[in-house]
This record gives C-alpha cells, structure tokens and sequence, in this order.
C-alpha cells in the first residue's frame, strides 16, 4: 500500500509492531459468531509465526477493525499459483454495523494485490454465522463478491493410544527430500491443495510428520501439527444447554470417544492434521495414518486432533465411520 486508506473517519493501515498488543485485542475480544463463540488468538505475540499482512482500523486512534491477508502457493490446473486467503477479520461491536468500516477495509485490501496472484482470494464464514453470510453475500457497493465454493467440515478427534501399523513411522531428517516430491505429485492433482517446498517441511519438525511406506516407496503422509505456541484456540461461548451439561459431557465423553470440552475461557490442546496426502486417496492408507497421529497426540498430552476437508469429500464419512468426532462447519467463498 502506498500509505494509509481514509472512509468514514476510520483509517486504515497495514499494522506494524507498534499495533501488535491492538490486535492481540481484537483477536481475543471479538470471537466468531454463530452457536459456538470461538476466539482464534495469537498469544503473546501477534506477528510470531504469521506471514501474511494485517490491516487495522482506527476510529480517533482507537483500534476498531483487523482483518489479515496471507498468500499461500497452491496448485491450480496442476500448476503453482500464489493464492490470497482473507481471514480475522474482527470490528468491535460499538462499529460492527457500519459499513464504511467493511467498505474501507476492503478498499486497503485491494491495494495490497500483486500481479503475479491468483485474481480472486479465498475466505471462510462460520456455517451457522448468518449475520456475516447475509451481509457479505448481499453484493452490496463496494464490498467484494461473495461466491460460494464448498462447504468446509472440521472434525475434532479425541487421541487414543493405540497400534500403530508397522509400515508407518515418524520422518527424520534424511526422508523430507523424498516426501516434498511426494507431496509435490500427489497435491497437483487437487485444486488449491498447497505447494510444500522441503524448507517447509523441516519447519513443521520431520519427528511430527508420519509417513505410510509400502513396496514401492511413500503412500501416504501426514503432520500433527501444534501452533499453540503462537496460535491458539479459546472457547468463550457454548450453545446454553450444552454450556450448562458441559461437566456432564466431560464425564461420559472418554466412554464415546468424544474430546473434551474446556472450560469458557480456556485455549483447546489441540493440534491439527496438516500435509496431508494418500496415492490415490486410499482410505484404508488414510485410517492408518490417522491412528498414528492420535496415538502421537496421546503420547504429547493433546486433548483433540482436528482434520478438515471438503464436506463432500469421502474421507470425512470415512472418519466419522471410524470414529466418533465433533465437527465444526465452514463454508468457503
């Protein structure tokens, strides 16, 4: 951006370290909506792990709005793209329904574009969210369009020791030039699948990523991936009757193999299921790896495993036949 962006008495700007504590804030103050208000913060430090760009906006100096912009490269058609995901983005209620506030934030955002990007970006909105659908889709003057894509479901699976196959093991060092080709080929063939280069591999931590080998070399891999140190998930609001049962559920969640549900206010110990790839999609490769990565997490004190993918997509009825699992719905645009 060539400087800051001006609408309605609101400023916008790309933050710098001088805003950090401002959008720790916002961040921890503003959870999403829909029944389960869940905070996504990054404590204690807002720019630790995070490659994307943050735009906040000032109403007289107070921070009042963030949203961040992040370019992932991805393949499209098979090839490496750059393409830009919108998220966080957080307005504080005394400004929420106030629409040169959504208007001027998407006028900065659009001075963040770069030639070599995809034309459009992704997001994602709560499935249950219908205030933000209903405004953001509404293709009112000056906001982006909104075009549906797929619907989103995020599975939360409780970790269990158990056997884990004797053809899957942890990666080392040695193995991430051979599982980033891997990747590489099996990742072109899904739109928007992510590009992961053997630099990003070895950022994960080769002991946290699992690899499925049979006759002819790799079939499957998958990473149990903890951001906790800098990204971290709180729970500030159940769904009343489930807030008030929640002691309850605890008590019988080990008994149906359900995670655990924190206490309001408290982050979930959680990691997520990431560079994830099986030849051929195999199910039985999957289930495999996916009962390796919950043992792990047992092993590590985690107290829920996340897995997302496309709604329509048949390994999530391939691990809700499996095992028992809370889910989370998310549409993307």
């Amino acid at each position: 951006m060539a400087g800051p962006v001006a609408a309605g008495g609101v400023t916008f700007a790309v933050a710098g370290p001088a805003d950090e504590a401002d959008i720790r804030r916002l961040l921890r103050d503003n959870p999403l909506g829909g029944r389960y208000g869940l905070s996504l913060e990054r404590e204690p430090d807002a720019f630790a792990g995070h490659a994307g760009t943050y735009i906040l906006a000032r109403y007289h100096g107070e921070a009042i709005g963030l949203c961040e912009r992040v370019v992932h490269p991805v393949f499209v058609d098979g090839q490496e793209r750059r393409l830009p995901y919108l998220g966080a983005l957080r307005v504080a209620p005394s400004h929420r329904h106030r629409l040169p506030v959504l208007r001027g934030g998407f006028a900065a955002l659009r001075g963040l574009e770069r030639p070599d990007e995809l034309p459009f970006a992704l997001t994602a909105i709560t499935a249950d969210n219908s205030p933000a659908r209903r405004l953001l889709t509404a293709g009112l003057p000056g906001l982006p369009l909104y075009r549906p894509l797929t619907d989103y479901a995020t599975l939360a699976l409780r970790p269990r020791r158990g056997h884990v196959a004797a053809d899957i093991a942890a990666a080392d060092a040695t193995d991430l030039p051979e599982l980033a080709a891997f990747l590489h080929r099996v990742n072109a063939g899904h739109p928007f699948a992510p590009v992961w280069k053997e630099k990003d591999l070895r950022n994960l931590g080769a002991e946290h990523l699992l690899i499925s080998r049979g006759a002819a070399g790799i079939r499957g891999c998958l990473a149990v991936w903890d951001q906790r140190a800098v990204r971290q998930v709180v729970v500030r609001r159940y769904p009343p009757l489930l807030g008030r049962l929640r002691p309850l559920v605890n008590l019988a969640a080990p008994l149906f193999g359900l995670p655990r549900l924190p206490a309001p206010g408290e982050a979930i110990r959680q990691a997520i299921l990431s560079a994830v790839a099986v030849e051929k999609d195999d199910p039985a490769v999957l289930l495999a790896l996916v009962a390796a990565a919950l043992d792990q997490a047992a092993r590590r004190g985690l107290e829920a495993v996340l897995f997302g993918c496309a709604a329509a997509h048949p390994w999530r009825e391939v691990l809700r036949r499996r095992y028992r699992a809370l889910e989370y719905r998310t549409t993307l645009f």
